[in-house]
Protein backbone atom coordinates (compact mmCIF):
# COMPACT_ATOMS: atom_id res chain seq x y z
CA UNK A 1 0.00 0.00 0.00
CA UNK A 2 2.96 2.43 1.02
CA UNK A 3 6.25 2.66 -0.19
CA UNK A 4 9.16 4.73 1.64
CA UNK A 5 11.95 5.23 -1.40
CA UNK A 6 15.01 6.55 -0.42
CA UNK A 7 13.88 9.94 1.61
CA UNK A 8 15.92 12.19 2.24
CA UNK A 9 15.32 15.30 4.19
CA UNK A 10 18.26 17.82 4.76
CA UNK A 11 17.01 21.24 7.36
CA UNK A 12 19.95 24.30 7.45
CA UNK A 13 22.69 22.42 9.05
CA UNK A 14 20.81 18.85 9.78
CA UNK A 15 20.10 16.11 7.79
CA UNK A 16 16.73 15.10 9.80
CA UNK A 17 16.49 11.97 7.33
CA UNK A 18 19.00 10.51 5.57
CA UNK A 19 17.63 7.66 2.86
CA UNK A 20 14.73 5.66 4.53
CA UNK A 21 12.76 3.21 2.52
CA UNK A 22 10.49 0.74 3.68
CA UNK A 23 7.17 -0.71 2.84
CA UNK A 24 3.73 -1.29 4.34
CA UNK A 25 1.00 -3.84 3.12
CA UNK A 26 -2.30 -3.17 3.25
CA UNK A 27 -3.72 -4.59 6.53
CA UNK A 28 -0.58 -4.24 8.73
CA UNK A 29 -0.13 -2.33 11.75
CA UNK A 30 4.03 -0.99 11.41
CA UNK A 31 5.64 0.33 14.50
CA UNK A 32 8.11 3.01 14.03
CA UNK A 33 10.22 3.64 17.07
CA UNK A 34 13.92 5.68 17.99
CA UNK A 35 15.07 8.43 20.51
CA UNK A 36 13.63 11.74 20.39
CA UNK A 37 15.17 13.76 17.22
CA UNK A 38 15.24 10.22 15.26
CA UNK A 39 13.47 11.86 12.24
CA UNK A 40 9.98 10.00 12.87
CA UNK A 41 7.65 12.68 12.77
CA UNK A 42 9.88 14.49 9.97
CA UNK A 43 9.14 10.69 8.01
CA UNK A 44 5.39 11.87 9.13
CA UNK A 45 5.41 15.00 7.75
CA UNK A 46 6.78 13.31 4.52
CA UNK A 47 4.03 10.55 3.74
CA UNK A 48 1.49 13.17 4.54
CA UNK A 49 2.74 16.00 2.60
CA UNK A 50 3.23 18.97 5.10
CA UNK A 51 7.00 18.75 3.73
CA UNK A 52 8.97 17.72 0.36
CA UNK A 53 11.56 15.56 0.81
CA UNK A 54 15.09 17.04 -0.61
CA UNK A 55 15.11 13.47 -1.82
CA UNK A 56 13.37 10.34 -2.93
CA UNK A 57 9.52 9.54 -2.72
CA UNK A 58 6.36 8.41 -1.49
CA UNK A 59 4.12 6.13 -3.16
CA UNK A 60 0.59 5.11 -2.15
CA UNK A 61 -1.53 2.33 -3.95
CA UNK A 62 1.30 2.82 -6.73
CA UNK A 63 0.88 6.33 -7.29
CA UNK A 64 3.66 8.88 -6.79
CA UNK A 65 2.83 11.68 -4.31
CA UNK A 66 5.83 13.51 -5.18
CA UNK A 67 3.03 16.56 -7.04
CA UNK A 68 0.34 16.10 -4.24
CA UNK A 69 -0.17 17.99 -0.77
CA UNK A 70 -1.55 17.48 2.49
CA UNK A 71 -5.10 18.13 1.58
CA UNK A 72 -4.90 15.77 -1.60
CA UNK A 73 -2.81 13.11 -0.15
CA UNK A 74 -5.04 12.68 2.61
CA UNK A 75 -8.31 12.47 -0.55
CA UNK A 76 -6.30 9.74 -1.97
CA UNK A 77 -6.44 7.73 1.46
CA UNK A 78 -3.82 9.01 4.08
CA UNK A 79 -5.30 10.23 7.49
CA UNK A 80 -3.02 11.22 10.61
CA UNK A 81 -3.36 12.50 13.87
CA UNK A 82 -0.63 14.52 15.84
CA UNK A 83 1.30 14.21 18.93
CA UNK A 84 0.08 17.66 20.47
CA UNK A 85 -3.66 17.26 20.26
CA UNK A 86 -5.37 20.10 18.97
CA UNK A 87 -9.14 19.94 18.35
CA UNK A 88 -11.77 23.10 17.98
CA UNK A 89 -11.75 23.67 21.26
CA UNK A 90 -14.74 25.87 21.17
CA UNK A 91 -16.58 23.26 19.14
CA UNK A 92 -18.70 20.25 19.57
CA UNK A 93 -16.94 17.18 19.74
CA UNK A 94 -19.64 16.47 17.21
CA UNK A 95 -18.60 19.53 14.77
CA UNK A 96 -15.03 18.74 15.10
CA UNK A 97 -15.55 15.39 13.32
CA UNK A 98 -17.66 17.34 10.85
CA UNK A 99 -14.93 19.32 9.86
CA UNK A 100 -13.39 15.85 9.08
CA UNK A 101 -16.20 14.62 6.67
CA UNK A 102 -16.46 18.28 5.05
CA UNK A 103 -12.95 17.25 3.79
CA UNK A 104 -14.54 14.08 1.89
CA UNK A 105 -16.88 17.05 -0.57
CA UNK A 106 -20.16 15.60 1.24
CA UNK A 107 -22.78 18.51 2.07
CA UNK A 108 -23.20 19.23 5.55
CA UNK A 109 -26.46 16.88 6.58
CA UNK A 110 -24.01 13.65 5.11
CA UNK A 111 -21.39 15.35 6.66
CA UNK A 112 -23.08 15.21 10.28
CA UNK A 113 -24.34 11.70 9.50
CA UNK A 114 -20.73 10.44 8.67
CA UNK A 115 -19.68 12.46 12.15
CA UNK A 116 -22.28 10.85 14.48
CA UNK A 117 -21.35 7.40 12.90
CA UNK A 118 -17.60 7.74 13.31
CA UNK A 119 -18.36 8.91 17.59
CA UNK A 120 -20.42 6.06 17.66
CA UNK A 121 -17.69 3.91 15.72
CA UNK A 122 -15.39 5.04 18.50
CA UNK A 123 -17.66 4.83 21.63
CA UNK A 124 -17.49 8.90 21.96
CA UNK A 125 -21.04 9.22 20.88
CA UNK A 126 -22.28 10.55 24.48
CA UNK A 127 -19.75 13.15 24.73
CA UNK A 128 -21.16 14.30 21.10
CA UNK A 129 -22.60 17.55 22.18
CA UNK A 130 -19.21 18.13 24.96
CA UNK A 131 -17.39 21.02 23.96
CA UNK A 132 -13.69 19.55 22.92
CA UNK A 133 -11.45 21.83 25.41
CA UNK A 134 -13.36 20.33 28.53
CA UNK A 135 -12.49 16.59 27.57
CA UNK A 136 -9.63 15.00 29.26
CA UNK A 137 -6.48 13.80 27.21
CA UNK A 138 -7.64 10.71 26.26
CA UNK A 139 -10.35 11.34 24.69
CA UNK A 140 -9.18 14.46 23.07
CA UNK A 141 -6.60 11.92 21.99
CA UNK A 142 -9.51 9.34 20.44
CA UNK A 143 -11.62 12.67 19.63
CA UNK A 144 -8.18 13.29 17.24
CA UNK A 145 -8.70 9.85 15.90
CA UNK A 146 -11.97 10.10 14.64
CA UNK A 147 -11.58 13.84 13.15
CA UNK A 148 -9.16 12.20 10.98
CA UNK A 149 -10.94 8.48 10.46
CA UNK A 150 -14.07 10.59 9.09
CA UNK A 151 -11.66 11.54 5.95
CA UNK A 152 -12.30 8.45 4.94
CA UNK A 153 -8.59 7.07 5.15
CA UNK A 154 -7.05 3.84 4.18
CA UNK A 155 -3.78 4.27 5.72
CA UNK A 156 -4.06 5.80 8.85
CA UNK A 157 -0.47 7.33 10.65
CA UNK A 158 -0.43 7.58 14.38
CA UNK A 159 1.85 10.18 16.55
CA UNK A 160 2.23 8.85 20.18
CA UNK A 161 -1.56 8.40 20.70
CA UNK A 162 -0.54 6.53 24.23
CA UNK A 163 1.64 9.42 24.98
CA UNK A 164 0.35 10.63 28.53
CA UNK A 165 -2.35 8.11 29.16
CA UNK A 166 -2.15 5.54 32.16
CA UNK A 167 -2.25 1.80 31.59
CA UNK A 168 -6.49 1.54 31.24
CA UNK A 169 -6.37 4.10 28.69
CA UNK A 170 -3.14 2.47 27.04
CA UNK A 171 -5.36 -0.89 26.76
CA UNK A 172 -8.46 0.88 25.44
CA UNK A 173 -6.29 2.60 22.68
CA UNK A 174 -4.83 -0.36 21.75
CA UNK A 175 -8.04 -2.08 21.46
CA UNK A 176 -9.33 0.89 19.14
CA UNK A 177 -6.33 0.38 16.66
CA UNK A 178 -7.31 -3.14 17.31
CA UNK A 179 -10.75 -3.29 15.75
CA UNK A 180 -10.10 -0.67 13.39
CA UNK A 181 -7.35 -2.66 12.07
CA UNK A 182 -8.99 -5.92 11.40
CA UNK A 183 -12.27 -3.42 9.54
CA UNK A 184 -9.39 -3.27 6.99
CA UNK A 185 -7.42 0.20 7.97
CA UNK A 186 -3.64 -0.01 7.82
CA UNK A 187 -1.66 1.64 10.14
CA UNK A 188 1.81 3.62 10.98
CA UNK A 189 1.79 3.80 14.03
CA UNK A 190 5.13 6.64 16.42
CA UNK A 191 5.17 5.65 19.78
CA UNK A 192 7.52 5.44 22.73
CA UNK A 193 5.61 3.16 25.17
CA UNK A 194 7.49 0.20 23.89
CA UNK A 195 5.08 -2.53 25.91
CA UNK A 196 2.22 -1.16 23.85
CA UNK A 197 3.59 -0.62 20.20
CA UNK A 198 4.99 -4.46 20.55
CA UNK A 199 1.94 -5.71 21.35
CA UNK A 200 0.25 -4.90 17.76
CA UNK A 201 2.77 -4.21 15.01
CA UNK A 202 3.89 -6.88 12.73
CA UNK A 203 6.80 -4.78 11.93
CA UNK A 204 8.38 -2.29 13.72
CA UNK A 205 11.08 0.12 12.17
CA UNK A 206 13.36 1.29 14.50
CA UNK A 207 15.02 5.12 13.21
CA UNK A 208 17.93 6.46 14.52
CA UNK A 209 19.77 9.98 13.99
CA UNK A 210 17.41 9.81 10.62
CA UNK A 211 18.43 6.26 9.25
CA UNK A 212 16.98 3.12 9.57
CA UNK A 213 18.90 1.10 12.06
CA UNK A 214 16.66 -1.96 12.43
CA UNK A 215 13.58 -3.37 10.71
CA UNK A 216 11.49 -6.51 11.45
CA UNK A 217 9.02 -8.38 13.52
CA UNK A 218 8.71 -7.27 17.11
CA UNK A 219 10.84 -10.30 18.77
CA UNK A 220 13.62 -9.77 16.25
CA UNK A 221 14.04 -6.06 16.71
CA UNK A 222 13.75 -5.41 20.54
CA UNK A 223 16.52 -8.20 21.12
CA UNK A 224 18.71 -6.82 18.64
CA UNK A 225 21.94 -5.51 20.15
CA UNK A 226 21.90 -2.03 18.16
CA UNK A 227 18.42 -1.53 19.41
CA UNK A 228 19.75 -2.30 22.73
CA UNK A 229 22.25 -0.45 22.69
CA UNK A 230 20.89 3.13 21.56
CA UNK A 231 16.96 3.05 22.37
CA UNK A 232 15.66 0.29 24.81
CA UNK A 233 18.48 -0.37 27.58
CA UNK A 234 17.31 -4.24 27.42
CA UNK A 235 15.00 -6.56 25.62
CA UNK A 236 11.89 -5.65 25.57
CA UNK A 237 9.08 -8.40 25.67
CA UNK A 238 6.30 -8.55 22.57
CA UNK A 239 3.40 -9.94 21.90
Amino acid sequence: MLEVRNVTVDFVGLRAVDHVSFAAEKGQIVGLIGPNGAGKTTLFNVVSGLIRPTSGSVVFEGQDLSRLGPADRNRKGIGRTFQVVKPFGGLTVLDNVVVGALTRGQGLVEARQTARATLQRLRLDRFADTIAHSLPLALRKRLEVARALATGPKLMLLDEMMGGLNPTEVNETLSLIQELNAEGLTFLVIEHNMSAIMRIAEKVLVLNQGAVLVEGPPAVVTRDEQVISVYLGEPIESA
